[in-house]
């Protein structure tokens, strides 16, 4: 008898402590908040001409989504005489492709909200976010 109320105390001392210490986590897994980077099309580009499209990002849900701060990261194929640049909540893709192709990357997001007491570990149900993008060069 005495075996199961100490166990029945350690179980409801561990349920307090998960209960307030994650409960941010949890209901943002209820309410979906997540950072997404959102599906589009890429413009084709032509071979020798100035390129210049954006992919956007957001935090689904969260109606304070610029108090977060977002970090990108671009993974495969480029053309080349093609760069990127890393804006708030968006990736710019330009230049002026240099050769003909189809080109396919991912574009990588993490998010992370910097509250009084410094960078909360995770603001979101998932820290990240990835997708896939097709860049089709003519000439």
């Amino acid at each position: 008898m005495e075996k199961s109320t100490r166990l029945f105390k350690i179980c409801i001392v561990a349920s307090f402590v998960f209960i307030f210490s994650g409960c941010d986590e949890i209901l943002e897994c209820v309410f979906n908040i997540n950072p997404q980077i959102n599906q589009k099309q890429l413009v084709v580009g032509v071979v020798g001409e100035r390129y210049r499209d954006r992919i956007t990002a957001q935090i689904n849900n969260e109606v304070n989504d610029n108090d977060y701060d977002y970090f990108f990261d671009v993974i495969g194929e480029l053309p080349p005489g093609i760069l990127v640049e890393f804006n708030r909540r968006s990736v710019d893709i330009f230049g002026v492709p240099e050769e003909s192709g189809v080109y396919r990357f991912q574009v990588e997001l993490f998010v992370e909200r910097f509250d009084f007491d410094g960078f909360d570990g995770s603001p979101t149900c998932s820290e990240s976010d990835i997708r896939e993008f097709t860049l089709q060069v003519i000439d």
